[in-house]
Order: C-alpha cells, then structure tokens, then sequence
C-alpha cells in the first residue's frame, strides 16, 4: 500500500473500519501496526501504575507492552477458535489486526485521560468529564465491535456473541493466574 493511501485509511478507520481492514486484508498488511497499537495500549495501561510507584522500576514499565502483545496473540487465538462456533472463517493474522487495530481509539482514550488526571487537582473535576470518557468508551467499544466483525466474517451480534463467550473463558483463568502471580511477589 503506498504511503499516499496509508493517511485516507487511517482517517476513514473512525468512520468505517470494517472497510479499511478489508483493504488491509487484500494487500495482507497492517499486522505490524496492529502490533503496534497492541504494544502501546499495554503501555498506557502501566504507565498509572509506574507513575503511582513509590519506587518505580523500569521493568514494570516494559511490561506494559509486552502484556499487550501477549494479550493480542492470546485474545485473536481465543476469538478465532470460538468465531468457528458461529461460522467465522477468519485467520490468526486477520483476528490480530482486527483486534490490534480496534483497540486504536481506546488506545488514544486512555493516553488522553492519563495527563488529564495528574494535572487536576481535585477528582470533582475529573468528574466533569465522564461523560466524554464514556462516549469514547463505547465508540471504541463499536470499532473494536465492527473491526472484529469484518474480519471474523460474521454479523456485529454473532461478533458479540464470540467476544463475550471469549471474555468469560478468558477471565476466571487470567484472573487466578493473576492472584497467584500478585500471591508470589508479595511474598519477596
């Protein structure tokens, strides 16, 4: 895809990403930038947690983006197997830049609100901004929805139906594995 085509996709992606992704899925490219998305959404999500340290360590922050990865790959295989419930036809590398892709606008929600809340000064004011916060919530919500949609090959409901079954496999394991791994270092 030349470098002229890349800027129009990349603005037409908040209007309809169901067609941008099946461009990308004709040309086979987009993977490395949903990686990048994916890398960057694990990041904002431990940059509170790096910042809120008493003693900060790097290796917290490196985490970050390495759990987004882990999680894209982990997330897209869940998707795709249980996508062949409802007739997804769908492969690992289309659900990866349709998952990666789709967590743009969160992505972008959560790096906005982060400045926002070290620099207020009290939590009325951040208050003020829910219902902005919440309306970006669910419109990334409806891409990630539709993005998953188009790559899947299914119907947004049938696309619901697979990301909710693969969220309540995903979260009573993830959320064992993360007791006993938060068990361990409070034991060190």
């Amino acid at each position: 895809m030349s470098q002229s085509k890349v800027w129009p996709n990349a603005l037409k992606f908040w209007r309809r990403p169901g067609e941008v992704l099946l461009a990308l899925f004709e040309t086979q490219s987009g993977q490395s930038l949903a990686f990048l998305v994916a890398a960057l959404f694990g990041l904002v999500q431990a940059l509170p947690v790096y910042l809120k340290a008493s003693s900060p360590a790097v290796l917290l922050l490196l985490a970050g983006p390495l759990l987004g990865l882990v999680g894209i790959y982990f997330f897209s295989w869940l998707l795709r197997n249980f996508s062949r419930w409802f007739g997804g036809t769908a492969t690992l590398s289309q659900v990866r830049t349709a998952l990666g892709l789709g967590l743009s606008p969160w992505t972008l929600l959560f790096y906005l609100m982060l400045p926002l809340q070290h620099t207020l000064q009290s939590e009325a004011t951040l208050t003020q901004f829910y219902f902005l916060f919440f309306g970006f919530l669910v419109y990334g919500y409806v891409i990630l929805l539709l993005s998953l949609s188009a790559a899947l090959q299914l119907s947004p409901l049938k696309t619901f139906l697979c990301m909710t079954v693969t969220i309540l496999v995903s979260l009573f394991p993830l959320s064992l594995l993360g007791q006993l791994l938060l068990s361990g270092f409070a034991g060190l």
